[in-house]
């Protein structure tokens, strides 16, 4: 598997060179796998064994209930991990779906063997398993943002939330939105059309200015 200029930028092989993380991949069972939009990348209830890494592309990470409503949960981005929860729990079923969101690139590995120097000790395996840690916070953290946003009763309050969130993540007033307006509607849990009048509400009243994707908080 060639990883040589993937792999330059994505936080879980910080520390490692291209050349080191070849001679890994045979210890943890490497893959690289491409995924067309709209494909499963992991469904509800399946067990995880591997987890995936975005190289390239977007994933979501979707909940849908008894009565078929959706939610997002989050939106995967390059770096960042999918499945890593389960993959680390006892039964290692999924609660969520993960979904390529546009055509979109991964590379799994074996959870077990990450956790686990293998018998040749790798020199850079626990730089591995300590990078993996680090992303596993990470991805605690957009989750309590998720909850946070979602606490809020109103949608007015919950677009506040939601850009006061990325507001700090991006260190500005003026922020890009990393999602389409069905996929924000989705996080927010609220319907597409709603989620618009109440933007252009917002925007009329002075509070937001938009642009596209961009939005500025006034």
């Amino acid at each position: 598997m060639s990883t040589e200029a993937q792999v330059a930028d994505i936080p879980l092989f910080k520390g490692i060179s291209p050349k080191e993380l070849q001679a890994m991949a045979g210890c943890l069972d490497m893959h690289k796998r491409s995924f067309e939009r709209g494909e499963i990348v992991y469904l509800t209830d399946q067990h995880i064994s591997y987890v995936g890494v975005v190289i390239d592309g977007s994933v979501q990470m979707t909940h849908e209930d008894i009565d078929g409503n959706r939610t997002l949960l989050a939106a995967l981005g390059p770096g960042e991990l999918v499945g890593e929860t389960f993959a680390c729990g006892a039964q290692r079923n999924s609660k969520v779906t993960f979904q390529a969101e546009e055509a979109s690139t991964l590379v799994f590995m074996a959870f077990d063997r990450v956790l686990h120097s293998c018998k040749r000790v790798c020199r850079f395996h626990q730089r591995l398993a300590s990078n993996m840690v680090e992303q596993i916070c990470a991805k605690n953290v957009q989750l309590m943002d998720k909850i946070e946003v979602s606490s809020r009763k109103t949608l007015r309050d919950k677009i506040r939330a939601y850009l006061s969130n990325l507001s700090q993540k991006q260190n500005s007033h003026t922020v890009r939105l990393p999602l389409t307006r069905t996929a924000l509607a989705e996080y927010l849990d609220a319907n597409r059309s709603a989620l618009t009048r109440e933007l252009g509400r917002m925007q009329d009243e002075g509070i937001l200015e938009i642009s596209g994707r961009s939005i500025r908080i006034c």
